[in-house]
Protein backbone atom coordinates (compact mmCIF):
# COMPACT_ATOMS: atom_id res chain seq x y z
CA UNK A 1 0.00 0.00 0.00
CA UNK A 2 1.50 3.77 -0.56
CA UNK A 3 1.23 5.75 2.08
CA UNK A 4 2.47 9.05 3.56
CA UNK A 5 4.18 9.94 6.54
CA UNK A 6 3.41 12.42 8.76
CA UNK A 7 6.78 13.99 8.18
CA UNK A 8 5.68 13.93 4.13
CA UNK A 9 7.71 10.76 2.95
CA UNK A 10 6.15 8.39 0.81
CA UNK A 11 6.44 5.04 2.08
CA UNK A 12 5.31 1.18 0.82
CA UNK A 13 3.43 -0.52 3.38
CA UNK A 14 3.78 -4.35 3.85
CA UNK A 15 0.52 -6.05 5.59
CA UNK A 16 0.10 -9.47 6.83
CA UNK A 17 -3.40 -10.56 6.93
CA UNK A 18 -4.62 -11.74 10.03
CA UNK A 19 -4.35 -15.56 10.57
CA UNK A 20 -2.42 -16.14 7.50
CA UNK A 21 0.60 -17.41 9.71
CA UNK A 22 -1.35 -20.08 11.71
CA UNK A 23 -3.28 -20.91 8.08
CA UNK A 24 0.16 -21.75 6.16
CA UNK A 25 1.90 -23.63 8.94
CA UNK A 26 -1.09 -25.49 10.32
CA UNK A 27 -1.18 -26.47 6.46
CA UNK A 28 2.56 -27.46 6.25
CA UNK A 29 2.14 -29.54 9.23
CA UNK A 30 -0.47 -32.10 7.73
CA UNK A 31 1.74 -31.86 5.11
CA UNK A 32 4.36 -33.89 7.29
CA UNK A 33 1.99 -35.83 8.89
CA UNK A 34 0.73 -37.33 5.76
CA UNK A 35 4.23 -37.34 3.86
CA UNK A 36 5.56 -39.21 7.17
CA UNK A 37 2.36 -41.79 6.81
CA UNK A 38 2.67 -42.49 3.23
CA UNK A 39 6.38 -41.60 3.72
CA UNK A 40 7.18 -45.51 2.28
CA UNK A 41 4.33 -45.42 -1.13
CA UNK A 42 6.48 -41.84 -2.38
CA UNK A 43 9.30 -41.54 -4.43
CA UNK A 44 10.72 -38.78 -2.73
CA UNK A 45 11.15 -37.94 1.43
CA UNK A 46 8.85 -35.54 1.01
CA UNK A 47 8.33 -34.94 4.73
CA UNK A 48 12.14 -33.12 4.86
CA UNK A 49 10.92 -31.29 1.99
CA UNK A 50 8.21 -29.90 4.01
CA UNK A 51 9.95 -29.46 7.12
CA UNK A 52 12.39 -27.11 5.20
CA UNK A 53 9.08 -25.49 3.44
CA UNK A 54 7.60 -24.91 7.18
CA UNK A 55 11.39 -22.73 7.96
CA UNK A 56 11.14 -20.69 5.49
CA UNK A 57 7.17 -19.76 5.61
CA UNK A 58 8.68 -19.02 9.29
CA UNK A 59 11.26 -17.02 8.13
CA UNK A 60 9.15 -15.24 4.70
CA UNK A 61 6.25 -14.29 7.32
CA UNK A 62 8.47 -12.41 9.83
CA UNK A 63 8.52 -8.65 8.75
CA UNK A 64 11.53 -7.77 11.06
CA UNK A 65 13.53 -10.60 9.20
CA UNK A 66 12.87 -9.39 5.98
CA UNK A 67 13.72 -5.43 6.63
CA UNK A 68 16.87 -7.10 7.82
CA UNK A 69 17.19 -8.75 4.44
CA UNK A 70 16.34 -5.54 2.81
CA UNK A 71 19.20 -3.99 4.53
CA UNK A 72 21.52 -6.79 4.14
CA UNK A 73 20.78 -6.56 0.36
CA UNK A 74 20.90 -2.78 0.09
CA UNK A 75 24.70 -3.64 1.29
CA UNK A 76 25.08 -6.42 -1.14
CA UNK A 77 24.85 -4.22 -3.99
CA UNK A 78 26.43 -1.74 -3.20
CA UNK A 79 29.60 -0.38 -4.79
CA UNK A 80 31.37 -0.16 -1.78
CA UNK A 81 34.36 1.22 -3.54
CA UNK A 82 34.90 -1.83 -5.91
CA UNK A 83 32.60 -1.47 -8.66
CA UNK A 84 32.04 1.76 -10.86
CA UNK A 85 28.63 4.12 -11.13
CA UNK A 86 26.95 3.28 -8.05
CA UNK A 87 24.62 0.73 -7.41
CA UNK A 88 22.79 -0.74 -10.49
CA UNK A 89 19.70 -1.00 -9.19
CA UNK A 90 17.27 1.15 -6.11
CA UNK A 91 16.36 -0.97 -2.93
CA UNK A 92 14.01 0.63 -0.63
CA UNK A 93 14.94 0.65 2.86
CA UNK A 94 13.02 -0.02 5.81
CA UNK A 95 11.68 2.97 8.17
CA UNK A 96 13.88 1.07 11.22
CA UNK A 97 11.06 2.26 13.72
CA UNK A 98 7.80 1.55 11.54
CA UNK A 99 8.86 -2.50 11.55
CA UNK A 100 7.47 -5.03 13.20
CA UNK A 101 6.83 -8.84 12.40
CA UNK A 102 3.69 -8.51 10.90
CA UNK A 103 4.08 -4.02 9.13
CA UNK A 104 6.45 -3.26 7.37
CA UNK A 105 7.12 0.15 5.83
CA UNK A 106 9.55 0.88 3.58
CA UNK A 107 10.75 3.55 0.93
CA UNK A 108 8.69 3.80 -2.04
CA UNK A 109 10.40 3.51 -5.32
CA UNK A 110 8.37 4.46 -8.33
CA UNK A 111 8.73 2.54 -11.27
CA UNK A 112 6.21 0.09 -13.35
CA UNK A 113 6.61 -3.69 -11.98
CA UNK A 114 8.67 -5.62 -14.64
CA UNK A 115 5.82 -7.95 -15.53
CA UNK A 116 4.06 -5.04 -16.95
CA UNK A 117 6.78 -3.01 -19.13
CA UNK A 118 5.94 -4.57 -22.08
CA UNK A 119 2.62 -3.03 -21.70
CA UNK A 120 4.06 0.46 -20.58
CA UNK A 121 6.26 0.65 -22.93
CA UNK A 122 3.58 0.51 -25.92
CA UNK A 123 1.66 3.11 -24.09
CA UNK A 124 4.25 5.39 -24.75
CA UNK A 125 4.74 3.99 -28.56
CA UNK A 126 7.40 2.00 -28.20
CA UNK A 127 6.65 -1.46 -30.44
CA UNK A 128 8.22 -4.75 -29.33
CA UNK A 129 11.53 -5.38 -30.97
CA UNK A 130 11.75 -1.39 -32.10
CA UNK A 131 15.32 -0.11 -31.42
CA UNK A 132 14.05 1.83 -28.56
CA UNK A 133 12.90 -1.42 -26.52
CA UNK A 134 15.75 -3.42 -27.15
CA UNK A 135 18.08 -0.75 -25.75
CA UNK A 136 15.46 -0.66 -22.91
CA UNK A 137 15.66 -4.24 -22.46
CA UNK A 138 19.11 -4.17 -22.22
CA UNK A 139 19.90 -1.47 -19.42
CA UNK A 140 17.09 -3.76 -17.80
CA UNK A 141 19.36 -6.91 -18.38
CA UNK A 142 22.27 -5.65 -17.56
CA UNK A 143 21.48 -3.50 -14.33
CA UNK A 144 19.70 -7.05 -13.06
CA UNK A 145 22.83 -8.91 -14.34
CA UNK A 146 25.20 -6.59 -12.25
CA UNK A 147 23.10 -6.55 -9.22
CA UNK A 148 23.09 -10.50 -9.23
CA UNK A 149 26.91 -10.50 -9.60
CA UNK A 150 27.41 -8.23 -7.19
CA UNK A 151 25.12 -10.14 -5.14
CA UNK A 152 26.72 -13.61 -6.14
CA UNK A 153 30.36 -12.65 -6.55
CA UNK A 154 30.54 -10.31 -3.46
CA UNK A 155 28.61 -10.43 -0.69
CA UNK A 156 27.15 -13.88 -1.13
CA UNK A 157 23.97 -12.48 0.08
CA UNK A 158 21.24 -12.66 -2.66
CA UNK A 159 18.14 -11.96 -2.99
CA UNK A 160 15.87 -15.02 -3.60
CA UNK A 161 12.40 -13.92 -5.03
CA UNK A 162 13.06 -12.03 -7.98
CA UNK A 163 9.68 -12.27 -10.11
CA UNK A 164 8.59 -9.86 -12.15
CA UNK A 165 6.45 -8.36 -9.50
CA UNK A 166 9.50 -7.69 -7.24
CA UNK A 167 11.20 -5.57 -9.48
CA UNK A 168 9.94 -2.33 -10.83
CA UNK A 169 11.32 -0.67 -13.51
CA UNK A 170 11.71 3.31 -12.67
CA UNK A 171 12.59 6.00 -15.84
CA UNK A 172 15.25 5.07 -17.88
CA UNK A 173 15.62 1.68 -17.53
CA UNK A 174 16.98 1.49 -13.96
Amino acid sequence: HKATLLDGRTVAVKLQRPNVEPKLLGDVANLKRISKALADSLPVDYYTVFCELGDALERELDFLSEAQAMRKLKLAISDNGVAQGGPPVNVPLPIGELVSKRVLVMDFVEGVPLNRIGEKMKERGIEPGSPESKIAGLRIINSLAQAFARMTFGSGFVHSDPHPGNIFIGEGGK
